[in-house]
C-alpha cells in the first residue's frame, strides 16, 4: 500500500508539474519564432500552441529529448533549466 501511495503521489506531481510548465511555456514562449522546430503555420491557434508546448514538456520530463522541437530564447533555455531541477527531483525521490 505504501507504494501504491508513493506511486500515486509521483504522478501527481508529474502531471502538476507537466501542466505547470506548459502554460509557463506557452506564455514566455507564445511566439513560434522562440522555438527552433515549430512552425508558424502549425503553431496558430492558442490550442495549437498549448499542443506544442504541453508535447515538448511531456518528451523532456520523459527524458527522451527527441531534439525536434527546442527553445531559442535565453529567456525559455532559463526555463528550461528549472524544469529539468523539477524533473530530477521527484524521480529521485519516489527512488529512495
Amino acid at each position: 500500500m505504501k507504494l501504491n501511495n508513493k506511486l500515486t503521489t509521483l504522478l501527481k506531481n508529474i502531471l502538476v508539474t507537466v501542466l505547470s510548465f506548459t502554460i509557463l511555456f506557452t506564455i514566455f514562449g507564445y511566439e513560434s519564432k522562440d522555438w527552433n522546430g515549430i512552425e508558424e503555420e502549425k503553431d496558430k491557434t492558442l490550442l495549437q500552441k498549448l499542443f506544442n508546448r504541453f508535447y515538448f514538456s511531456m518528451v523532456s520530463f520523459s527524458t527522451i529529448g527527441l531534439g525536434d522541437i527546442s527553445p531559442k530564447t535565453i529567456k525559455l533555455r532559463s526555463i528550461m533549466i528549472i524544469y529539468m531541477i523539477f524533473v530530477t527531483v521527484p524521480i529521485y525521490d519516489f527512488l529512495k
